[in-house]
């Protein structure tokens, strides 16, 4: 159970050949209005070739060696290694936004101990990619995953939203300044030798934690992408990591979605009519241009797992 007084906290920050945002990440943690000896900071390092290291040397944090290379096995080292009553799981593009996000983001665990963590909200930034902004605005990149997300149950609580995850469905959710509860992690288990926040989420779900938080206008920024290419690239990527889990006969956060929401889900993203007029209804709401890429984007990630899906049957 996380303490009624402030708990201890530990930040997992994989990386690999991450120095172009680490400092950014690295000093709004130090910046936190946050008892120093209630945290400490750990970069799982994957053999980066470039000044990774001497910025974290920089920032005295402590560095793991990550033999395997991929952020998965880095963020399971830093959770065996790490001590805290709360896992702070960072990317190293991630950037925290206010000096009091670390005070205000534990008071939900301090309230309530059941829940299994505390979700960042996503802000965009001035000057960044439109396809970035695209990126923050609909919280959960990839709209394919997004469509095939459950819809939350909200409750206003005293500095916080609670939300919860349906049963019976799914949320992918966990990375990227997310909050999670250590007793529930060492509960739930399975995030060793890899933590895939997504999966994991679900599995905590199957045990009946199905209960997390946000805390309104707290959250990072996040250096997710810089252009259409690197949509295409993340989508391809996690097309083939998915894949490979089920060549392994391993389970993903895929079956709690039933197959009546994930055609409706495919339908939806690849005829382009649903997404175009979600896109101008939020466009004219919000006055956010990024919104007008929703139909591109959602057309796109589709064909890219596809394309994915038919390389791997066709040459398997």
């Amino acid at each position: 159970m996380v303490n009624s007084s402030l708990p201890t906290v530990s930040f997992i920050i994989p990386t690999l050949n991450a120095e172009r945002y680490l400092g950014k990440c690295l000093e709004s943690i130090k910046k936190q209005e946050y008892p120093v000896k209630n945290f400490e900071i750990f970069i799982i390092d994957g053999g980066s070739s470039d000044k990774t290291l001497e910025i974290a040397k920089k920032y005295e944090v402590k560095a793991l060696n990550n033999p395997l290379k991929d952020a998965e096995s880095g963020k399971s080292i830093g959770i065996l290694n790490s001590h805290g009553e709360v896992i702070v799981l960072m990317d190293s593009d991630n950037e925290i936004v206010k000096k009091d996000w670390l005070k205000k983001m534990v008071r939900p665990l301090i309230q309530n101990p059941d829940l299994f963590g505390v979700e960042s909200l996503y802000f965009s930034k001035e000057g960044e990619s439109i396809f970035n902004t695209y990126s923050m605005i609909v919280h959960i990149a990839d709209p394919f995953s997004r469509c095939l997300a459950a819809r939350l149950k909200a409750k206003k609580c005293d500095g916080f939203i609670e939300l919860t995850i349906p049963e019976g469905s799914a949320y992918p959710l966990g990375a990227n300044g997310f909050l999670w509860n250590r007793r529930i992690i060492e509960k739930v288990g399975v995030y060793k030798p890899k933590f895939e926040e997504s999966n994991f989420s679900y599995f905590a779900t199957k045990m009946g934690y199905r209960k997390f938080a946000r805390v309104p206008g707290y959250g990072i920024y996040h250096y997710h992408i810089d252009s259409l290419f690197d949509f295409i690239q993340k989508r391809l990527k996690i097309g083939n990591k998915f894949l490979n889990r089920k060549d392994e006969k391993k389970r993903t956060w895929l079956e709690g979605v039933s197959k009546l929401r994930f055609i409706f889900s495919f339908l939806y993203c690849s005829t382009l009519i649903g997404p175009l007029l979600e896109g101008l209804f939020n466009f004219l709401k919000t006055r956010q241009k990024a919104w007008l890429l929703h139909p591109l984007m959602s057309f796109i990630s589709v064909v890219t797992y596809v394309y994915v899906f038919a390389v791997r049957r066709i040459f398997k």
